[in-house]
């Protein structure tokens, strides 16, 4: 199982607490993996982190086009890559691999180690110039249909100290 470590951390609340939904999600693939590749419950686990993942990369995503991020078109890239690799594991257990759950333990493990500790620590100084860190319950206007998740970027926060 994986636990939090401060080396995981942003420092910026809202993300840290995104990204420990995505250790507990995790967390189930591996607990799916102990019951002998349980099918369902690997299905169970990736409907889960494919739902979290677009809300998770959209809150990302919409701050960085709001702070301008210089390395935004890559860091998108690299989530509609794990997007992507998630539908693909799930086809395959619908196509009745269940022996997959292995691969698809590792890709998770592997994407928290790569992504968050390298892809999104370089966002961190961005985003705190930016006066994220500083708010605490920061919302994004949300609105949600069973078709899709569209963000709504703030275009101004008049508490925030621009340079």
């Amino acid at each position: 199982m994986i636990t939090w470590k401060d080396k995981y951390s942003m420092g910026i609340s809202r993300i840290d607490d995104e990204h420990k939904k995505f250790i507990d999600i995790i967390n189930k693939a591996i607990v799916a993996k102990e019951h002998n590749n349980n099918p369902e419950e690997l299905k169970e686990v990736l409907h889960e982190i494919t739902i979290f993942a677009v809300s998770h990369f959209s809150t990302e995503e919409t701050f960085m086009i709001e702070f301008n991020y210089a390395e935004y078109h890559s860091h998108k890239k690299e989530h509609i890559l794990f997007s992507n690799t998630i539908i693909e594991f799930f086809n395959k257990i619908i196509d009745g691999d269940y022996q997959i759950a292995d691969k698809i333990v590792e890709c998770l493990k592997q994407w928290l180690i790569n992504h968050i500790l390298l892809t999104d620590k370089k966002y961190v100084g961005c985003f705190k110039e930016n006066g994220l860190h500083l708010l605490h319950n920061h919302k994004l206007p949300i609105i949600l249909t069973k078709v899709q998740l569209v963000i709504i970027p703030l275009k101004h926060h008049s508490h925030i100290k621009r340079n």
